[in-house]
């Protein structure tokens, strides 16, 4: 006899029922793999395992079993052990460190999206991106910065569709009013990711100085036009500024949270803003005159 063990088959259901049905020391050596491999295994081909304290807890206080999602990219429902035990997929495409980031941070919205940021962890990710949670270390430190990534890339495609689409208008007038229909649409197709986000007091208090400057630098060109080439009170033209900003940010999230359609907000966001626009027109007539 050669000693080879013969090649034997089975798929990625059986293995996450198996690894699901006892802890990975017993389950290992029913399929001749040590616990390590038999991890292993289950990361590269995204099966879920039970968390570390699993076992360990009593069966009534143990989590639900995490469902099986859909095979990686190039590889298939079905496993085979070889000789040496070990299963054979296909090779999987690799991915530039950016491609990755964005990859992970695609299944985190997705994640975030199903069951609330609460749900993401690397671990999730990880496997619904079909790599194991040391490579995706790799990418982002933890949890919270990988939910940072994600929260600014969201605020960045918002704010840069709004800023293109806002130079097409012919005065302050038009382009305040693109902008306004711009940021709203965009709530209601970005914003539901984009609140539940920022709900997060770890993703909220990450990003409180970045967006704080951000707004600064927004409101800089428009203060700057009114007190300095219309000659309104520095103090007036903030607090203008500031309220119908602060309108406009928070019809985007009712708009997100689908408490208002987007039309109300519409109708209501440009009603007020055009008045506080002409508002401050006459403001600034008054303060040169």
């Amino acid at each position: 006899m050669s000693g080879k063990t013969a090649n034997t088959r089975t798929t990625r259901a059986k293995l996450h029922k198996l690894v699901w049905s006892k802890p990975l020391g017993e389950a290992a050596p029913s399929v001749g793999m040590s616990a390590n491999g038999l991890a292993k295994l289950c990361d590269r081909l995204a099966i879920p395992r039970p968390p570390r304290s699993y076992w360990t807890r009593n069966a009534a206080d143990r989590p639900p079993v995490t469902p099986l999602g859909p095979a990686p990219e190039g590889a298939d429902e079905s496993v085979v052990f070889g000789e040496r035990q070990r299963a054979s997929v296909r090779p999987r495409t690799r991915l530039s460190p950016k491609d990755r980031q964005d990859d992970l941070a695609d299944h985190a919205a997705a994640l975030a999206t199903a069951e609330g940021v609460e749900a993401v962890t690397l671990r999730r990710v990880a496997q619904a991106a079909g790599i194991s949670e040391a490579q995706a270390h790799n990418c982002f430190a933890g949890r919270v910065e990988l939910l940072l990534h994600l929260a600014r890339r969201e605020i960045a495609a918002l704010e840069a569709l709004r800023r293109r689409r806002m130079a097409r208008g012919r005065d302050r007038f038009a382009s305040a009013v693109i902008s306004t229909i711009t940021y709203l649409h965009e709530a209601k197709e970005r914003g539901p990711l984009l609140q539940i986000l920022l709900r997060s007091p770890e993703v909220r208090d990450g990003l409180r100085d970045e967006r704080r400057q951000a707004a600064e630098r927004g409101r800089a060109p428009i203060l700057r036009a009114l007190s300095e080439r219309r000659n309104m009170d520095r103090a007036v033209a903030n607090a203008s500024t500031a309220a119908l900003t602060a309108l406009s940010l928070r019809a985007g999230g009712l708009v997100a949270s689908r408490r208002v359609d987007l039309a109300t907000a519409e109708g209501l966001c440009l009603a007020v803003i055009m008045a506080g626009m002409r508002s401050n027109a006459k403001l600034a007539e008054s303060s040169a005159g």
